[in-house]
């Protein structure tokens, strides 16, 4: 059996149905994990759930959509109570989905929206983590990734509420494994650069992204399979001795130079990042 096999793990990811999530989803069933898919549309994820069988199920279903808005605690509170109810239980929790509805400078962020990105992107992940952790515990252990950014590990100025989150959600990581441990469930974090998805590629272009790719040390802009790799391993057996961990995916732009590097400063408002 593979160190990266997820065959009889049961996975939830949030904000599944496009780019990063959708990635972590598809190399999840690939791997023979059953994934439930979440976003805030359920016709969305229920398509996503119906390409996810039809491709990895051998007939059988493997995937089922749950809708989801990390926006609204009460959605998160449903998701808790639904997903251990599929299959019964949950062994793997991805929370991807994230909220960033502003990008300017730092001092023009509307207090709400401020606001609005802590709360979500770090109260709600956490209240989500909480939730499905005593499924995890009973059935042995299990494995939660958060999805940071490198906005937050380092500085970020044109979307500082984001940034401070996101380094939240990494120290959230390293706080909750030392909570969870004693209940073998490990919690680590993913920390992406710009990657290429279905916003990213509209607002920028194939030519704008060349271009950024360019300017990093490994000569591109990161696909979601690049992200969805560094999920893998931190749910399976590869990585059953990693807790508390945050492995930054961005072609090297955080700590290594190049000409021409970029960072969420550089890209113009509107443009999605995880």
């Amino acid at each position: 059996m593979s160190l990266f096999d997820l065959t009889s793990k049961v996975a939830v990811v949030t904000g599944a149905t496009k780019g990063i999530g959708l990635g972590i989803a598809e190399e999840m069933a690939a791997q023979g994990a059953k994934v439930i898919v979440s976003s805030r549309d359920q016709a969305l994820c229920d398509q996503v759930a119906a390409d996810l069988d039809a491709r990895y199920g051998k007939g059988q279903q493997i995937a089922k959509g749950i809708a989801c808005d990390i926006d609204d605690l009460g959605s998160i509170a449903k998701l808790a109570k639904a997903a251990p109810e599929v299959w019964g239980g949950v062994d793997i929790l991805v929370c991807n989905a994230a909220i960033l509805p502003f990008i300017g400078p730092s001092i023009d962020t509307p207090p709400e929206l401020f606001d609005r990105i802590l709360i979500g992107n770090i109260h709600h992940n956490f209240r989500l983590c909480q939730a499905l952790r005593p499924q995890m515990a009973a059935r042995g252990g299990g494995s939660i990734v958060l999805i940071g950014s490198e906005a937050g590990q380092t500085s970020s100025p044109m979307v500082l509420a984001y940034a401070v989150a996101k380094a939240g959600v990494a120290h959230m990581a390293r706080c909750l494994a030392d909570e969870m441990a004693g209940e073998k469930i490990r919690v680590n974090c993913v920390a992406p650069g710009l990657i290429r998805s279905y916003s990213s590629s509209k607002t920028l272009g194939d030519d704008g992204l060349a271009k950024i790719g360019a300017g990093l040390p490994l000569g591109r802009v990161g696909e979601p399979k690049d992200i969805a790799g560094a999920v893998i391993y931190f749910s399976s057996e590869a990585g059953s001795h990693v807790t508390g961990s945050t492995i930054i995916v961005d072609g090297g732009r955080a700590y290594l130079s190049a000409p021409g590097s970029t960072s969420l400063d550089d890209v113009k408002p509107g443009t999605s990042y995880n």
